[in-house]
């Protein structure tokens, strides 16, 4: 992962409650640093990582001093933890940290040309100074055993279960092979030990959940070794894995409940009595005390039944959505022991943030912080949380904007909407002849889609790199009005993902109009569209593509 999302950590919100975390101090400084490079580069960007979301980072940036030096500090959940540093895109380097003080150095004249950059002191000196000679070593040894390395995903996928377990358990003895000898030439170091082989060890578990994903075979065998979710060390090569799990609980979830679907249909009843007794406030004790009784014996008659759901309409709408999730999870806890269970939950609301509004987001993790026992899950969803709903102020403010015609009109600093019921082919025609004399990079996307949300995690990035007569124009499509977002959601996504550009939400009607203007029209696709209005590239590069969609979009530029 490198730096995709730039999210400042400094928030204050009454309304949500994050636990105490300790604190990784950095400072240091950079060594021979020129006016020349000062002016050109005079920030630092820290990142970590937060269990919950592979695609993107928690991030801070830090201004130089005029002299090189830099300090500032991250807050952290799990006792050790991977931190990425990027100066302004010039020099990289990941490095372990716990709580205390790590100093960083490095020589601003030397930024292209040392073999070994950074150097440190403090916590995790030694494992971050062998980090270098560590990678050396790996990449020498994968590239001696190309089976192992490079190719190795090539013929992985066609194995059969044991030849799986037997290709990715060789190759994570390789990464461990790296590491002892790294330490063999050096002072032995546990920190450095055990940061190496758990990565070795998630790559492990990462490779298999996805095996059984492509090939539709259960995993019972790594089940005890979903525990590490909630231990220490926190990487990237941990989220990504953590990731994985999820796809693969939800896919054996949606399995056994359509063995059995009535489950996802209903609450047992005195779950159903609880819910009720900690969100309804207005019953009187009479209604109260029959509700104590079906919680704690179930339903004795249908009157019972009838009884709930007359209180359950005293506060439909914050009960609906507890009774959603709560169906959703149920099936976890048949499948997967305690701490896997824990990181579900959690996980519900971190993949589902884009489907709710702020209230509802600090509801559900109100609700949620009462169920999981994992203080790290605990504090990493309440760390999303915040971040999720500290724009709430801003969202209002562009939700509360009715005027939206087909012109596209500036409601935001760089955030531009258009709305039209007209033929879609008409609409977009309309709104592209705005920008002739500018490339267009156009997007099609839909919320619902896992893929292109996880794409449009790179617009900012992207954005960044291009000049200012490249516009980006966002086609949210849908081929189901039944399915489509609402459109205060959409708006609310928008500005907290800081998609800046024009943006149109199409009804199915239009999206069907467009289908052969801008086939292929599927969410997650892109175009490019030359100054003059005609298409440079109707399947254009991602935004993932990094150098390889900024070259297309310059060429159309030229």
């Amino acid at each position: 992962m490198r730096f995709i999302i730039c999210l400042l950590l400094a928030v204050t919100l009454s309304s949500v409650s994050i636990a105490a975390t300790d604190s990784l101090i950095i400072k240091g400084r950079i060594l021979n640093l020129s006016g020349r490079l000062y002016r050109q580069a005079p920030t630092i960007t820290f990142s970590r990582n937060n269990i919950f979301q592979p695609q993107s980072e928690l991030s801070k940036q830090v201004g130089l001093e005029a002299d090189g030096s830099f300090r500032t500090s991250l807050p952290l959940i799990y006792g050790q933890e991977e931190i990425y540093l990027d100066y302004s895109g010039l020099a990289f380097t990941t490095f372990l940290g716990s709580p205390g003080t790590v100093e960083i150095t490095f020589d601003g004249d030397s930024l292209k040309t040392a073999k070994r950059l950074f150097y440190f002191s403090g916590v995790n000196a030694t494992a971050n100074n062998l980090y270098y000679d560590y990678l050396n070593n790996e990449n020498l040894l994968f590239k001696n055993n190309p089976a192992l390395g490079a190719k190795f995903y090539d013929t992985f996928w066609e194995k059969d279960i044991s030849g799986a377990l037997k290709a990715t358990r060789a190759r994570s003895d390789l990464r461990k092979a790296a590491l002892a000898t790294t330490l063999s030439k050096n002072v032995p170091d546990a920190a450095m030990d055990f940061w190496i082989k758990s990565l070795a060890d998630d790559e492990n578990l990462q490779n298999m959940f996805e095996f059984a994903l492509n090939n539709e075979i259960p995993l019972a065998t790594l089940m005890d070794s979903l525990g590490r979710l909630s231990k220490s060390p926190l990487t990237s090569q941990r989220v990504t894995m953590a990731s994985r799990f999820s796809t693969y609980a939800e896919r054996k979830a949606d399995e056994l409940n359509f063995q059995n679907p009535a489950k996802t249909r209903s609450l047992p009843a005195k779950l159903m009595a609880t819910l009720i007794l900690n969100n309804v406030s207005n019953m009187s004790p009479e209604d109260r005390d029959r509700v104590i009784q079906v919680r704690e014996n179930g339903v004795a008659a249908r009157g019972d039944l009838d009884f709930l759901s007359k209180m359950y309409a005293k506060n439909e709408l914050t009960l609906n959505l507890l009774f959603d999730y709560e169906r959703s999870v149920r099936t976890y806890s048949e499948i997967f022991e305690k701490t896997a269970v824990d990181f579900l939950r959690a996980h519900y609301l971190a993949k589902n943030f884009y489907k709710f509004n702020a209230k509802q987001v600090v509801l559900l993790n109100s609700h949620l912080q009462t169920q999981i026992n994992t203080p790290e899950f605990r504090e990493s969803l309440n760390e999303l949380v915040k971040l999720e709903v500290k724009d709430s102020a801003e969202v209002n403010k562009l939700i509360a904007f009715k005027d939206i015609v087909t012109a596209p009109r500036e409601i935001m600093p760089g955030y531009w909407f258009s709305a039209s019921n007209d033929n879609g082919v008409s609409w977009l025609n309309g709104v592209l002849n705005k920008y002739v004399g500018k490339t267009i990079y156009l997007i099609k996307w839909n919320m619902a889609d896992e893929k292109s949300r996880d794409l449009l995690n790179y617009i900012p990035t992207l954005r960044a790199q291009l000049p200012d007569n490249v516009e980006f124009l966002f086609l949210h499509s849908t081929f189901s009005d039944e399915l489509d977002a609402s459109k205060d959601l959409w708006k609310k996504y928008v500005y907290q993902h800081r998609l800046q550009g024009v943006h149109m939400m199409l009804n199915s009607n239009q999206t069907m109009d467009l289908l052969f203007k801008l086939n292929p029209m599927d969410a997650g696709t892109f175009s490019i569209i030359r100054p003059n209005g005609k298409f440079f590239a109707k399947n254009a590069p991602s935004p993932a593509d990094g150098p390889k969609v900024i070259e297309a979009i310059l060429q159309a530029n030229r």
